[in-house]
């Protein structure tokens, strides 16, 4: 009797580490286009939370590769926060700044060493994301698989940088023209963005917020923010962690 019991008890163990998996695994979202992950990145004008990052699963050509998606924002709220004007300048000069040099304290405190790392970010998160992709700290300590950007200037860096770039710009957004490279290397500037027009003509606003959360628009990019690509990211947003001020 006590041998059925325990095999009884079993079952039903199983069968109940099997639900809680598959609710795990409900939870997750896959996000195939440039437009659906930066749905996670830019969110809502009211979420001002400079950093956010999300254990991941990238696939790409039929591989799957563990990584930490980082999200970085653009210029929100007040001078408290590192995602603030005040950094505007340098980051556009690629000096340096307290927004870098929080998210790469971050980065080195809370995700283990030798991790991949995916960031995505919009505005002044992607000016100083491709600073990154040069910083010591990080390129010797973790692999920077890909940047991805939305209305971003592109940044001049001379050093090498590790991993892909990927800039999304679109045609009415002016903020992506606004660095010194658009004077300096104004070839450069412009074909490495890859350029669409969302139809914001007279709404520069729009242009800059709205546009690359929408896949009529981007859905033709992949995760990583290649055209024709196959990239996804697979993760939980219950289970994002958030980083800096939000006041």
């Amino acid at each position: 009797m006590k041998k059925i019991l325990s095999l009884a008890l079993v079952f039903i163990m199983l069968i109940s580490l099997g639900a809680f998996a598959f609710a795990e695994e409900s939870e997750s979202v896959v996000c195939g286009t440039a437009a659906q992950v930066m749905n996670y990145v830019i969110i809502s004008k009211e979420n001002r939370v400079p950093m956010r990052v999300f254990p991941a699963v990238l696939e790409k050509d039929g591989e799957t590769k563990d990584v930490y998606f980082i999200s970085l924002l653009g210029v929100k709220g007040n001078r408290k926060q590192v995602n603030s004007a005040k950094n505007l300048l340098p980051a556009a000069f690629n000096k340096k700044n307290s927004y870098a040099e929080f998210v790469v304290e971050t980065i080195r405190k809370t995700i283990p060493e030798g991790s991949a790392l995916v960031f995505a970010c919009h505005s002044l998160g992607g000016m100083v994301a491709q600073a990154l992709r040069a910083d010591a700290r990080l390129v010797e300590n973790y692999e920077i698989v890909n940047v991805l950007t939305a209305g971003s200037p592109l940044i001049l860096v001379k050093t090498p940088t590790e991993g892909s770039l990927q800039r999304l710009a679109d045609k009415n957004d002016i903020i992506p023209l606004l660095s010194p490279a658009t004077v300096t290397n104004l070839r450069q500037h412009i074909r490495s963005a890859s350029r669409e027009d969302g139809g914001y003509a007279f709404d520069p606003d729009g242009a800059h917020n709205l546009s690359y959360m929408r896949d009529d628009v981007w859905g033709a990019y992949d995760a990583l923010g290649v055209k024709n690509g196959s990239a996804t990211l697979r993760f939980s947003p219950d289970a994002m962690t958030v980083y800096g001020v939000v006041e």
